[in-house]
């Protein structure tokens, strides 16, 4: 077999086509697992490019902009010579990687259908010569396309690659084929991308081709007469234990430091041997994946040591290219690894009870990770007041529980907490917790603002979160407000203890036992009652037994249930308030309650607690 790193170019420029065998299963990925992460990867490189040609004046200068910018590596494709008669296209065969292939053509398709719609001559033309193959060498339409994939695809692949085709009748998708959805995804993405930020769209569409000609890098495996497809195929899938990229690193880190003239027996004895330890190779959650926590924390050092977004997939080149410009020694780096592992420990298990213990598991419980660089810095400075570190995690909390109950996008979430990274490094270590408070203060646009009381309330009060704000997350908004209702000096303050399940008060199906007021239009008045049904207001958290036997039952029964068996204050004040009936204009004046003692829980940007 022959095996070469190849770009875009060097495997969709040359008239071939890459035919998937009819034994292989359909089109699979998905958009969470697949179309996200690579557009997400994509628009790295392609950000870092434009970065990069920001100050270029001339073509020679660009090119090295381009040869300076780090590619994306999309992983392997094994491929088998097919034999062609003599002026006819060569063709091979995918062994593996057909979805890669498969997606990249769609994703060349959504770039080409943009760039047509703006009317973006050049972009769009370069993007058809990585589509189509010559015409002069295809006996048929179908021919033209680069990759064919099995039956059960072909109809909708042909409709995605001829969609903005001038010479196609496709000018319509039905949106009912997973192909389909793919091109729509990636063009929806696209659009809105290329429309952002100062540059004009021409630009970002500029770049984005230049990336995907130069900068996506695939290892293409050709495969001889000798060759047995069927065990390579395995031998990539199946089998062996991949190494780690902590593993890439290590062994990086000591043959420098045989270099260095550093005993690396004697380094890794001292600052490295504990991450030899099981407990550093389990999987941690990261984002949609889980990855091994070794290397989830090296991507969390990395990128506050560079105050710079470290891609996962990309850990061991980006700790390589740090290596080769910081001036420090690898002993200098293997231990600061050392120290900051035992802050990243010390953060991921707190002292029980402690304001720092709540922060982090309602952090986990938002499942986000991006502040973990930040933090890391924070319970790294040795210096910090304890009263400064707890006010930077509490503003942090409040600004994403906000923006979380606002239901506002977390897109660049990793852009804004590096930027908060720079400004601490700056700061002086004992107004760590004002900076924090100032820089969210200073946020004014829609992916960053800091929600104020107004925002909130206008937002537990009118909008759904029944399906759209996962359980885990709303049982944790309710379980701090149960937390500060309990925090009067008087009570004791408990924390859930039991697993417990979000209830909705007016039932999901409430028409049994649940009559209309009659007083305008039924069809008006149901699809009122069916918008307040899922809005906070209307939602509340029970014990698993006590929740289905109350579930669909009018409200004088579920009052007096709940009245009956609850311990908890929400609960109470729920039946206490509002003791005689339950419909649309309650739930309405509980949603606002409970944005007030949200408010409690997280103090807006504006509150006298953070001048305290």
């Amino acid at each position: 077999m022959k095996a070469d790193t190849l770009d875009l170019k060097d495997i969709f420029r040359k008239d071939t086509r890459y035919v998937v065998p009819r034994f292989q299963r359909p089109y699979v990925w998905k958009e969470e697992e697949h179309w996200q992460p690579l557009w997400e990867d994509l628009q790295l490189v392609v950000d870092e490019l434009m970065d990069r040609q920001a100050g270029a004046n001339t073509s020679i200068e660009r090119q090295e902009a381009q040869q300076n910018t780090s590619p994306h590596f999309l992983g392997a494709i094994v491929l088998d010579q097919q034999s062609t008669p003599t002026q006819k296209l060569e063709t091979r065969e995918i062994i593996d990687g057909q979805q890669r292939l498969i997606t990249l053509q769609v994703l060349l398709s959504a770039v080409h259908s943009v760039a047509t719609d703006l009317d973006h001559k050049e972009p769009a033309s370069l993007v058809e010569k990585l589509m189509f193959n010559d015409k002069d060498l295809t006996s048929t339409e179908t021919d033209r396309l680069k990759v064919w994939p099995i039956e059960a695809d072909q109809d909708a692949f042909i409709d995605v690659m001829t969609f903005s085709d001038p010479e196609s009748d496709h000018t319509e998708l039905d949106d009912d084929e997973h192909l389909e959805e793919c091109f729509q995804y990636f063009s929806d993405e696209i659009r809105e991308w290329a429309e952002s930020g100062p540059e004009s769209t021409e630009e970002h569409l500029d770049a984005l081709v230049t990336t995907m000609w130069h900068l996506l890098r695939v290892v293409v495996i050709d495969l001889e007469s000798s060759d047995d497809a069927q065990v390579i195929f395995e031998t990539l899938n199946a089998r062996g234990t991949p190494l780690l990229a902590a593993d890439l690193i290590k062994n990086y880190l000591f043959r420098e430091a045989t270099l260095q003239h550093n005993d690396p027996g004697e380094l890794h004895d001292k600052y490295w041997k504990q991450f030899d330890e099981d407990e550093w190779r389990v999987d941690v959650s990261q984002g949609r994946l889980d990855r091994p926590r070794i290397d989830v924390f090296i991507m969390h050092w990395l990128t506050m040591q560079m105050s710079q977004q470290v891609r996962a997939k990309k850990l061991f080149p980006a700790f390589r290219k740090y290596l080769d410009r910081t001036e420090q020694s690898v002993e200098e780096i293997v231990k600061d690894i050392d120290y900051y592992a035992s802050i990243y420990e010390t953060i991921s298990e707190p002292d029980r009870g402690s304001r720092e213990e709540i922060f982090f598991r309602r952090l986990d419980v938002l499942d986000t990770t991006t502040p973990y660089p930040v933090l890391l810095w924070i319970f790294g400075e040795e210096n910090v007041p304890k009263p400064q570190r707890v006010k930077a995690i509490e503003a942090i909390e409040s600004w994403l529980m906000r923006r979380m109950l606002s239901r506002l996008t977390s897109k660049n979430y990793n852009k804004i907490f590096i930027e908060l990274l720079d400004e601490l490094k700056t700061s002086d270590d004992d107004r760590v917790g004002d900076t924090v408070v100032e820089f969210f203060r200073s946020k004014e646009g829609e992916s960053d603002y800091w929600p104020s009381d107004e925002k909130l309330t206008d937002s537990m009060v009118n909008l759904e979160y029944w399906a759209v704000i996962n359980q885990r997350r709303l049982k944790m908004v309710f379980a701090a407000i149960e937390r500060e209702l309990r925090d009067t000096g008087y009570s004791e303050t408990l924390e859930f203890t039991q697993d417990l399940e979000i209830e909705h008060i007016l039932p999901q199906k409430w028409s049994a036992h649940w009559s209309l007021p009659g007083e305008r239009p039924a069809e008006v008045e149901q699809m009122e009652r069916d918008d307040a049904k899922d809005r906070i207001g209307n939602l509340t958290i029970l014990t698993d037994k006590l929740n289905p036997s109350i579930s669909n039952a009018a409200w004088d029964d579920k009052r007096d249930a709940i009245q009956d068996h609850t311990v908890l204050r929400l609960n109470k004040h729920l039946v206490t308030s509002w003791p005689d009936e339950w419909n649309e204009e309650t739930i309405a004046e509980r949603g606002e309650w409970l944005s007030e003692r949200a408010s409690e829980v997280w103090p807006e940007p504006g509150s006298d607690y953070w001048d305290k």
